[in-house]
């Protein structure tokens, strides 16, 4: 019944603090600049790097870093884009198998084509059969010319002309940068801009204009505070995380009704969403927007997701669906626990269906505000199987005390199943020994259980403060 759950949270992308402004001799770019453009050499669009080149305040390098991959984030407003998280992962993975003489791993062809492509389909005609992260294989001595051959896969931002791209690499991994194979790597790195409408602008003083002043201009804001209500459609919280930086991340579901409009979506179109916090007199805060390829769902119904960092307390929303020019405009409101406060704290209790973990998280799928991590969480919208499903159920315990005496927390959770108030299923307990733990139960098969309502409930506790707390959730089956 237990499955590993790894819960990777994101850290939120800070303001540059201001400095002195300071050139290198020449008046070029100085070290710091230029080793960051060695790490997206492939990334990087031909304009964009003029662009940067041109730059003399670091302040303003600092903050086109940050605009750079916004551009390449589908949710700037949410914690750290997933892009830079995998870049950041491939480039010190590289670091490890690729470094050759006067050169680190990362800044060589086969860790640049690795940060760009990420792993090869086939090395040398073999077959990958283990994933790049736990592949030492891949190093195993000098370096030796070899070739890396890519595919398109469903779902790719870019397909390769004619499937396929061979890059060959010598003894120093380097390649040939021309012709077909430079053209394809730009036609990639030109389509992880999922959101070009956050341009690199300056102010009069020929200043770069900030990231948060760009995002409070992009076109969800006058979405957001319309009360458009072209069809129907419904809202639900449904995942909420402590990040890594203590601010809280709440994620959930639209559901609405596009059958009938001249502008609902076909063939992979995507739609937007929008999502921002409104205070006490209904101004809107910072607007979190998203392009997403929506899902059809039992019934006809589309759902996408929506996703923001909270601060904690009562937080009042307001989440909105473009498709076209129809649009849709709903209030949800969220409790937001104080995560960063002593005491035993729980995470939204969440249930969802398992689903093929294999298969390569889409940054623009119907439910990528749920990504977290390594890990695809795909909730059904009112919590609603079938007897064909089998079931995850997962809550993060937070704020566990330590005992002073062995320098280790003692949290303990149980998982059960309710039915007219009655159990019908328990976990085993389990047992933590630090302050932040993943209790998890799953995959349960539901063929086992009669249709209706039932109830999942945890139960946690601090041995250690003698604190408990409990969480429940409700979710039907159906036939």
């Amino acid at each position: 019944m237990r499955f590993c759950f790894l819960v990777t949270v994101w850290m939120v992308l800070a303001p540059i603090p201001g400095r002195a402004a300071s050139l290198a001799p020449g008046g070029g770019l100085d070290k710091s600049a230029e080793r960051w453009l060695r790490g997206v050499r492939l990334l990087i669009l031909p304009e964009e790097e003029a662009l940067y080149r041109d730059l003399r305040d670091p302040r303003d390098r600092k903050e086109f870093e940050r605009i750079f991959w916004a551009r390449r984030d589908p949710n700037p407003a949410s914690p750290a884009s997933e892009l830079e998280q995998a870049v950041m992962q491939a480039r010190k993975r590289a670091d490890e198998l690729f470094a050759v003489p006067g050169e680190r791993g990362s800044e060589t062809g086969c860790g640049q084509v690795l940060a760009l492509l990420g792993e090869p389909f086939e090395r040398e005609g073999r077959e990958l059969r283990i994933r790049f992260n736990s592949l030492p294989p891949m190093r195993e001595g000098p370096l030796e010319p070899e070739t890396w051959t890519y595919r398109s896969r469903p779902g790719d931002p870019a397909s390769f002309t004619g499937g396929e791209l061979r890059i060959a690499f010598d003894a120093a991994c380097r390649f040939a940068e021309g012709g077909r194979v430079l053209e394809e790597l730009r036609r990639v790195a030109a389509s992880l801009i999922s959101r070009p409408e956050i341009e690199y602008r300056k102010t009069a003083e020929g200043r770069l204009v900030p990231l948060e002043d760009l995002l409070r201009s992009a076109g969800g804001r006058p979405l957001i505070d319309s009360a458009r209500a072209d069809f129907p459609m419904k809202v639900e919280p449904r995942l909420l995380l402590r990040t890594q930086g203590g601010q809280a991340y709440a994620a959930g579901l639209v559901r609405a009704d596009l059958r009938g409009l001249d502008s609902a979506p076909t063939g992979g179109a995507s739609v937007l969403v929008a999502v921002s916090t409104v205070d006490a007199s209904g101004a809107t805060g910072t607007v979190s927007e998203r392009r997403v390829r929506p899902a059809v769902v039992e019934g006809g119904a589309t759902v996408v997701s929506w996703g923001l960092p909270l601060r904690s307390g009562h937080q009042a929303l307001r989440v909105a669906l473009q498709v076209g020019d129809k649009a849709a405009v709903a209030p949800v409101s969220v409790e937001v626990p104080d995560f960063e406060s002593p005491g035993l704290k729980l995470s939204s209790l969440l249930v969802y269906p398992e689903v093929d973990r294999t298969a390569p998280a889409d940054p623009q799928g119907p439910y990528s505000a749920f990504t977290v991590g390594p890990l695809r969480l795909e909730p059904r919208f009112g919590n609603v199987f079938t007897v064909a499903d089998a079931l995850q159920v997962v809550c993060v315990l937070y704020g566990g005390q330590t005992d002073p005496s062995t320098g280790k927390a003692a949290l303990h959770a149980r998982f059960s199943f309710l039915k007219d108030g009655k159990p019908v299923a328990r976990g085993q307990d389990q047992a933590f020994d630090t302050p932040m733990a993943v209790a998890s139960v799953g995959p349960v098969p539901l063929s086992g259980f009669a249709a209706g309502r039932y109830v999942v409930r945890v139960d946690a506790q601090d041995q250690v403060a003698g604190q408990a707390q409990t969480q429940e959730v409700t979710f039907e089956i159906k036939e």
